[in-house]
């Protein structure tokens, strides 16, 4: 039988190969140990695979052997029967016959092993003789080798009766070249090329390692070959400076002349500058010199590194291909058990991508086809009605964009519903509707990844138990990647999935805060900018930076990643409020930092042990000074942000918090109450809402305030009434109170004047500067 695929042919060949030379290696091992019941076990499992993967192909005559040889070290291993040296040597008959049954498949040859007398000999039917003339085997061996090198594939092996071996010429031609060859087994060495290596994969993963090291290495060299540059650069700066020194000494010894210095003194002085100018000169030249060698070393050194790691890499790599081809089949059987039609299209088999990478591909993969089978995909009759053409469409895809492997599985069905996906969140108890309303439409579609999230009604063989879709999405964060979603409802789906090609090594900007340092994947930055306090708002409470006309949640790193002792502080004079800007899936945030230090490609250590689980964090790395450096997950200070888990929403550094005067604003208006929430906390002062009068007089009476901002028309209680209340206990008579309103009228003024207002704005006359003057003088008047 004749293996198609050369694939699996050449697969097929390397593997059982292999197994053949382990059985004979653990056969020596057992002449010096024969009840060695671990190796006999080993043996066992060898042959076990063998017959496996001979089943699995069909390969009759290689399954029926392997099968007795199974059969045979399975008794041996279980102590049923005894191992003695006989046995060794039908076991190894039968190797060689195995051997020559695998070149015939490969080759598409006939079989010329005879089955029943290799299976009988196995079994001790028929005893086996054993040959006297061991250099004939030797020398057979050596002609078989020799053929196979030079390339002769028409050749076979029978087993004549006597047991020996013989080699039969397919053709006249191979007669001189077989002479030859047998004359010169005696003298001519033999030289063979071995094509294939079977490497085991922790050994590729451990250099891997190690070139991700020597990257890091690399980048020290680097940074020692500029430090040189720069010191022979201010050693040329000197030696510019010494014709003006020369200059002055001669001025000197001109005047010490003058006044009676001997001239032999005079020229030892001499003598002893020109020495000197020559030693700077020669340290100059040194320094150049090696300035230059250190350029020189550090670019070699860093194109060997590269092509070192790409090497690896390449080793590493597999087709897409691999993991495609399992999903034709899928869609045919789960589209018929839905009674839909549907039509797989497979693009990008080509693109090779980290053989890990394809090892975890394969589920997440599998997930997304059978939810777009199960929710995206119409049934014919729902296709038709709303006048779409069938059989519907899935298109899996692979391509490589910007150093990234992109993967896209594709639909042509109902889309995703948002409004569908809220609800289901909502009954959950994942949100809030106030929250989801404030929500994108991406942020909306990242719910279906939340573990536990499904929106069938009931439960079936493919979905509805809110398993798979947060497989995807661990998936594609563990591999340092992200997941994308475009989807149109009525129209289709998209999944986009984004994962680096480099797994060893990262592009990190590295960050620091209070002295600690931290790494950002270069892949998750969007943009670094100075803050700009005229861009800062706050919505609800929360500060937002206003970036490219559209708000986005800003934190402070130190509320993110308290440290409990920081490392130093910086002077107030040297501090700027750094912004980086951080795009995940779509959603982004802005983060205020102390400083952005260098953008540098790191070697990740991933965290272990007890320290495996650290909150928003994935691993460290060691800079080029020495300093540990801790690498940010991006996805969990998005999740951390989005679930409201921080802490703090914003504490800037050049505001003392302590002396922070507090207002109380009431203000049922949620823009108004927002608006001038903002405009006061942009000013330093701390800010606290209520709703109405009631609210803000409950409030009151709770916390102490140094001023209070009221409207006038609210709910439950007024402004008015809330002012007389407050004003009621003599202490607070000249507590300052601002009332803000759009109620204008003389009399109106009049009556907030007389229950005690300290200032009456009016709304349709507000001005920022005329709140904000009027808060301060009220405030120094305290």
């Amino acid at each position: 039988m004749f293996i198609e695929d050369p694939e699996f042919r050449e697969l097929f060949q390397t593997d059982t190969l292999e197994h053949i030379q382990n059985i004979e290696t653990g056969l020596i091992e057992l002449e010096k140990n024969p009840k060695d019941l671990e190796t006999l076990k080993n043996l066992f499992r060898e042959a076990h695979s063998m017959k496996g993967a001979a089943g699995l192909l069909g390969l009759k005559d290689i399954e029926a052997i392997t099968h007795v040889l199974e059969d045979q070290l399975g008794k041996a291993s279980k102590g049923v029967t005894e191992y003695n040296p006989e046995n060794a040597d039908r076991i190894l008959y039968a190797l060689d016959h195995l051997r020559i049954l695998v070149d015939e498949i490969v080759l598409g040859k006939k079989t010329t092993v005879d089955l029943k007398k290799v299976i009988e000999t196995l079994t001790g039917q028929i005893q086996l003789e054993t040959s006297k003339k061991p250099l004939v085997e030797s020398e057979e061996e050596s002609l078989r080798a020799q053929v196979k090198v030079e390339g002769i594939s028409s050749t076979s092996i029978e087993t004549t009766s006597s047991g020996m071996s013989t080699v039969k010429e397919s053709s006249a031609e191979l007669a001189p070249t077989l002479k030859q060859s047998a004359s010169n087994t005696s003298s001519a060495p033999i030289r063979s090329k071995v094509e294939m290596m079977r490497v085991d994969p922790s050994k590729l993963d451990l250099l891997l390692g190690h070139s991700g090291e020597l990257t890091v290495a690399k980048n020290r060299i680097q940074r020692r070959a500029e430090d040189i540059t720069e010191l022979a650069l201010t050693a040329e700066e000197n030696g510019k400076n010494w014709n003006d020194i020369k200059q002055q000494i001669t001025n000197f010894l001109r005047a010490a002349k003058d006044h009676g210095l001997a001239t032999s003194q005079i020229d030892s002085i001499k003598n002893l500058l020109q020495e000197e100018k020559k030693k700077w000169d020669q340290c100059i030249e040194n320094l150049t010199t090696l300035k230059v060698k250190s350029i020189q070393d550090s670019t070699k050194l860093s194109a060997l590194a590269q092509k070192l790691e790409e090497g690896i890499q390449n080793v590493r790599l597999l087709p897409l291909s691999s993991v495609f081809e399992i999903f034709p089949r899928t869609v045919r059987d789960i589209s018929r058990e839905l009674s839909k039609e549907v039509f797989l299209t497979l693009d990008g088999g080509h693109i090779t991508v980290d053989k890990l990478v394809i090892e975890e591909m394969k589920d997440p993969l599998m997930h997304l086809i059978r939810n777009s089978l199960d929710h995206g995909i119409e049934t014919r009759e729902e296709r038709l009605s709303s006048g779409k053409s069938n059989p519907a469409k899935i298109r899996i895809a692979g391509k490589m964009v910007n150093q990234m492997v992109v993967v896209e599985i594709e639909d042509d069905g109902r889309g995703i519903d948002t409004d569908q996906i809220k609800e289901k969140a909502i009954s959950k108890g994942l949100y809030t509707r106030e929250e989801l309303e404030s929500f994108s439409t991406e942020m909306v579609q990242q719910i279906i990844f939340h573990a536990g999230f499904s929106t069938k009604q009931s439960v079936t063989s493919l979905s509805g138990r809110g398993v798979g879709m947060d497989v995807v999405k661990t998936f594609v964060e563990r591999f340092k990647g992200s997941i994308e979603i475009e989807s149109v409802l009525g129209v289709g789906t998209r999944f986009i999935l984004k994962l680096p090609i480099n797994f060893s090594t990262n592009h990190a900007l590295i960050v620091q805060s209070e002295g600690w340092k931290f790494s950002i994947p270069t892949e998750f930055v969007e943009q670094g900018l100075f803050l700009e306090r005229d861009q800062i708002q706050f919505m609800e409470g929360k500060p937002v930076y206003n970036w490219q006309n559209r708000p986005i949640r800003l934190l402070a790193w130190r509320d993110l990643f308290p440290s409990p002792k920081p490392l130093f502080r910086q002077d107030e004079k040297e501090i700027k409020d750094v912004c980086l800007i951080l795009n995940y899936n779509g959603e982004r945030l802005a983060l205020i930092v102390d400083k952005i230090l260098d953008k540098q490609e790191i070697l990740l250590k991933p965290f272990s042990g007890l320290v495996q689980t650290i909150p928003m964090m994935s691993g460290t790395t060691i800079l080029e000074s020495g300093e540990i450096c801790y690498m940010v997950q991006v996805s969990e200070i998005f999740l951390n942000v989005r679930s409201n888990h921080v802490s703090k929403v914003l504490s800037f550094k050049n505001q003392d918090q302590k002396n922070k005067k507090k207002i109380l604003l009431a203000e049922d208006s949620l823009v108004t109450r927002a608006r001038l929430q903002s405009l006061l906390e942009e000013s330093g002062y701390e800010v606290i809402t209520a709703v109405d009068g009631d609210d803000a007089l409950k409030k009151f009476n709770k916390t102490n305030f140094d001023l209070l901002l009221t409207d006038v028309e609210m709910p439950k209680m007024d402004g008015l009434e809330l002012i007389r209340d407050i004003r009621k206990n003599s202490q607070y008579n000249n507590f300052p109170i601002i009332v803000l309103t759009s109620l204008g009228s003389e009399e109106q003024i009049q009556k907030g004047k007389l229950v005690g207002a300290s200032a009456y704005l009016v709304k349709s006359q507000f001005d920022n500067r005329n709140l904000l003057q009027t808060v301060e003088r009220l405030l120094v008047d305290l």
